[in-house]
């Protein structure tokens, strides 16, 4: 298991509450696992609608969103949001800068949300199975992100590392963790 703290992108010059995300990513033979967690000022972040909503959404990260990553060594990458109302997508790329499209293959995976009132944790678990053959058989790169809306509107960028001047989670540079 490896546990990591995710940086804001450019957050000096602004207004944005202090907040730690801490993200701890683990795999098996048949599952990734990835767990985000928020301990201080949550009582300032928009986690959007309590109700569950178990679909597929775009653009999630308008809003409140966690974000993986997963790059292989042929530069083919998958790319995971999930939201705090249980809202998720996953898009599929053979190369970098390709159009984003939904990948239909992907099931939706395992999603659990725990929240107190200074304390939320998003729990993921994403079936091996639906990756496409071969993907698993050369080194994997993860580059491990998340959107943060404040209730007053404003987005915030954070990930393990920032390698463009602008907050691009695409950016091949920031995929830091090694499978």
């Amino acid at each position: 298991m490896a546990k990591f703290q995710l940086v804001p992108f450019g957050l000096k010059n602004t207004h944005f509450p202090e907040i730690g995300i801490e993200v701890e990513i683990n795999q098996n033979t048949e599952s990734i696992f990835i767990s985000y967690r928020i301990r201080q000022g949550l009582s300032l972040i928009e986690l959007g609608e309590s109700a569950p909503d178990k679909t597929r959404h775009l653009k999630l990260w308008e809003k409140t969103c966690f974000e993986l990553f997963i790059k292989n060594e042929a530069n083919q990458y998958i790319e995971f949001n999930f939201s705090p109302n249980f809202q998720w997508n996953c898009f599929y790329f053979n190369f970098q800068g390709e159009a984003l499209k939904e990948w239909e293959q992907m099931q939706m995976p395992v999603i659990d949300v725990l929240l107190s009132s200074d304390h939320y944790l998003l729990f993921a678990e994403i079936k091996k199975d639906y990756f496409p053959e071969g993907f698993f058989d050369t080194d994997l790169h993860a580059g491990i992100t998340s959107v943060i809306k404040d209730k007053k509107g404003t987005l915030s960028y954070w990930a393990l590392s920032h390698a463009d001047t602008r907050p691009n989670f695409h950016h091949f540079d920031s995929f830091k963790y090694k499978f």
